[in-house]
């Protein structure tokens, strides 16, 4: 077959290869001004966005090494590069540059009447960047043992780190003049964590076996579920406190527990009795692999259903499979998987955030994003320290439990989206902006932080 080719090449002319190639460059360029110019159908068009992404994490790639900073930053930098918002300020300036370009060799191009169409951030997108989150946090559950996340230590970190920072958000709001409403969400938003891009730092530097990893994964998730038991209470918030209203707060507080603490018991006989009755452990058959999946993504579903977080559930089906010998191979398994989707989320996050909102905001989104980081470096790193761990660790814990990301956008968003009795929209379109700002430089800074405050402990011993 590829002798037949060589020899029907031969027979090409130079100048029909150079027809040829000139056609299919033509060809490229005209589907690809197409695809970013005109409206193309959603289930076309999703190849052409991942095609996108994926060369964007590419790019993110190569300035990993060139700039030496963590990929996670990277990634979340080359989201807000092509970002809606990012697009719509910078495609004007570069249009006209390349037009004035082209135009000093003769060649005239008008400039387009519409900014192009990049890539959404709903739709499929979204779900893929949902999966590289589940993918993430499972990919971390099965590092994790049960003793090592829902322990005293971990407990005392994620309610300092929920109780500081909420007061303080709510405070701040309600003493610069806000409403009552917005003062609980901004508060709520506080409350949050995103163990994600932290995890993904503490990975990528190779310090997940430390003890200060151990209580930021543990505590993160303790944070997690707390954060979403106060949107909760938010959501049921009483104008007077008695039995009746606060039921709905107690039955989301049981459920969750229940999912969690049943999750783990119930995942780890189903372990034992299905998935680990297979015979090779060195070549899992596909249909363990795909039952194992099945069962990652029905706790994802299962909390997600209940209110908490998918990636709770993620997490709990990672701990679970922990207790299986098939655990070394499904790291080598699902590696191709994270090695796609977990970029998506990442880039994902980066191309929420709206650049114009941030700047019209600056200074009291710079005031939130300071309150943000001191509440949990002060209220987690206090937690560590009290709890037996040393100075520098604790800076590290506190520090770690600064991201916002993915949950505190959820919890903007059900506010921008949510009604009160009047039918108005309980924040606004600028009150949401901020929360998701600081959101995102939250989630931006740590690689950075972690980076500087990890070099102190390099060789740190475990506790």
């Amino acid at each position: 077959m590829k002798k037949n080719i060589q020899e029907i090449s031969k027979k090409f002319t130079p100048f029909t290869v150079f027809l040829i190639i000139a056609l299919v460059l033509l060809l490229f360029f005209s589907v690809l001004r197409a695809s970013l110019f005109t409206d193309v159908q959603e289930d076309k068009k999703i190849w052409f966005e991942l095609s996108l992404l994926l060369l964007a994490a590419v790019m993110a790639e190569l300035l990993v090494v060139y700039l030496k900073q963590p990929t996670v930053m990277v990634l979340l930098l080359v989201g807000v590069a092509i970002s809606p918002s990012a697009i719509k300020i910078l495609f004007p300036f570069a249009s006209g540059i390349l037009i004035w370009l082209l135009g000093v060799f003769g060649f005239a191009i008008n400039q387009p009447s519409q900014l192009p169409h990049l890539i959404p951030t709903e739709g499929v997108v979204k779900v893929f960047a949902q999966l590289g989150a589940i993918l993430l946090l499972f990919k971390i559950g099965l590092h994790s043992k049960i003793k090592q996340i829902f322990n005293l230590k971990n407990l005392i970190v994620g309610l300092l780190g929920v109780i500081i920072p909420f007061f303080a958000g709510f405070y701040y709001a309600s003493m610069t003049g806000h409403g009552f409403s917005y003062s609980m969400f901004l508060g709520a938003a506080l409350t949050a964590t995103s163990v994600g891009v932290t995890v993904a730092v503490l990975s990528e530097l190779k310090v997940m076996e430390k003890e200060f990893s151990k209580v930021i994964l543990g505590a993160a998730v303790i944070d997690d579920i707390l954060a979403l038991l106060v949107l909760s209470l938010i959501n049921n918030f009483p104008t007077e406190l008695n039995a009746q209203i606060l039921s709905p707060l107690a039955t989301v507080v049981f459920t969750a527990f229940i999912f969690v603490v049943g999750g783990i018991l119930v995942g780890q006989r189903i372990v034992k009795r299905y998935f680990d009755k297979e015979l090779d452990v060195e070549k899992i058959s596909n249909s363990t692999f795909l039952g194992i999946l099945a069962y990652v993504l029905a706790y994802s579903y299962v909390a997600e259903f209940i209110g908490l977080s998918a990636i709770v559930g993620a997490f709990i089906a990672g701990i679970t499979l922990n207790f299986s010998r098939l655990t070394g191979k499904l790291f080598e398994l699902f590696y191709p998987l994270e090695a796609f989707f977990t970029p998506i989320f990442f880039i994902s996050l980066g191309m929420l955030v709206d650049i114009p909102a941030l700047l019209s905001n600056l200074v009291p989104i710079i005031i939130i994003t300071i309150i943000a980081i001191l509440v949990k470096i002060i209220g987690c790193g206090f937690g560590a320290y009290l709890t037996g761990t040393n100075l520098k660790e604790s800076l590290i814990v506190g520090i770690g439990m600064v991201p916002r990301g993915e949950i505190a956008l959820i919890i903007g968003l059900y506010g921008l989206t949510a009604l009160t009795a009047d039918g108005t929209a309980v924040l606004s379109e600028t009150e949401y902006a901020i929360i998701a700002s600081m959101a995102f430089i939250t989630t931006i800074i740590i690689p950075w932080m972690l980076k500087k405050a990890l070099g102190a402990v390099k060789n740190a011993p475990k506790v």
